[in-house]
């Protein structure tokens, strides 16, 4: 367990605090589980269309690549450069010939590192009626 503390007081009073109200906290010595064994995501999972049936009447899509843990790489942050490429939208984007052919609406990409051992880079599109039916075109124009 981490605790940062910010505060318009002393350090002095701040750490007086943090003493105060978290020393009776034991720690209990827990060693935290090794989700990437067995394999969260193993290969036969991979590669699959999924699909939901909506409660709201929007159509979507969401590519999700299950990648190496990226959540440390602090400097470089590699998951939101490739986010921010996906998720353009100007001249020449895939969001603006998805538009232009009538396929879609809206994008959305987003990296994720909810849990430790594993990273995930989704993109979510919002389709339009055409777009749900050729949905196929909609993956190719993606890859």
């Amino acid at each position: 367990m981490s605790l940062c503390l910010i505060g318009n007081h002393g350090v002095d009073q701040l750490e007086q605090w943090v003493k105060s109200k978290f020393t009776d906290i034991a720690n209990k010595e827990v060693v935290l589980p090794d989700l990437c064994s067995p394999e969260p995501f193993p290969l036969e999972y991979r590669g699959r269309l999924i699909r939901q049936v909506p409660i709201k009447e929007k159509d979507s899509m969401t590519i999700t690549f299950v990648l190496p843990s990226y959540e440390l790489e602090l400097k470089s942050k590699p998951l939101n450069y490739f986010s921010h490429l996906f998720g353009h939208e100007g001249e020449n984007s895939l969001l603006s010939y998805l538009i232009s052919e009538g396929l879609a609406l809206d994008l959305n990409s987003y990296p994720s590192h909810k849990l430790r051992g594993f990273s995930t880079l989704s993109v979510h599109l919002s389709l339009t009626k055409k777009g749900l039916e050729n949905y196929e075109r909609v993956i190719e124009a993606f890859f």
